[in-house]
């Protein structure tokens, strides 16, 4: 796991406090081999299952319980791993991808049954439109912060790299989860107000939304200085360690800036 120093102060506070809540419930899961994991390919089937129903029966109503369903198994999965102690490469990469497949699949919905007329219709298009495009930012920052990580470790084997690189570079932090939920809960009450016609669903789920916006403009500001950040910490470290020759040090400074 990654230190706490780099993972800030709200990011390991938030797993701790989501990992107690959950530990009556996700550590019996521990007789269960993988049982993270199961969770994480269970999101995964469902959100299948909510495509192939949709394709048949095209039924929104419908939809509110498989989403639901979806979004609790990545509630569940991350403190089943970290209180049975079995966080794997894996799991975290099949978290991040199915929450991805969820908020796209989620996101084809909305769209699809928001009429693209009146302030109202035409707000929330926006809305999900910046949602999306906030989505495609986020994986592209995951991506150049992997190749920043991987231009430090360019003799390490590549499957070897990705391993180390899911379970200690890459942090959900704080700002995140936040994000995740907003995005989640707000759709989720938006498809409600829309399949069951009511009005109140559908202007709770807005506000939600607009605030996952805001958290959105956070996370991708954290998320592209992440590597900077990363150097900041490095050299913290390094003057930590206690090395005698401060040439060493500067010439140690020069080398990331330089890199």
């Amino acid at each position: 796991m990654a230190d706490e120093e780099k993972e800030g102060y709200w990011t390991p506070l938030e797993k701790w406090a989501r990992d107690h809540l959950l530990w009556p419930l996700t550590r019996p899961l521990g007789i269960i081999p993988q049982a993270a994991n199961l969770l994480t390919v269970a999101g995964f089937l469902v959100l299948v299952a909510a495509m192939i129903d949709f394709y048949y029966r095209k039924s929104l109503s419908r939809q509110i319980w498989f989403l639901t369903i979806a979004w609790l198994t990545d509630f569940f999965d991350g403190p089943t791993a970290r209180n049975n102690n079995s966080v794997t490469a894996f799991g975290t990469a099949a978290d991040h991808t199915r929450d991805y497949f969820l908020g796209f699949w989620m996101i084809f919905l909305s769209l699809h049954f928001t009429p693209l007329s009146g302030n109202f219709g035409i707000l929330m298009h926006w809305i999900f439109l910046l949602s999306f495009f906030g989505s495609l930012g986020i994986m592209c920052g995951f991506w150049l912060y992997s190749r920043e990580k991987r231009r430090e470790r360019k003799t390490q084997p590549y499957l070897v790299f990705l391993k180390e690189f899911l379970l200690n570079d890459l942090v959900t932090s704080a700002t995140a989860r936040g994000h995740t939920f907003a995005f989640a809960a707000g759709d989720i009450f938006y498809i409600a107000g829309i399949a069951w016609e009511r009005d109140f669903y559908k202007v709770v789920g807005a506000i939600l939304l607009v605030l996952q916006l805001v958290i959105l403009g956070f996370y991708l500001h954290e998320l592209w200085w992440q590597k900077y950040e990363d150097r900041v910490y490095k050299i913290r470290k390094a003057l930590k360690a206690k090395i005698k020759d401060p040439e060493e040090i500067l010439q140690k400074i020069k080398d990331w800036i330089n890199d």
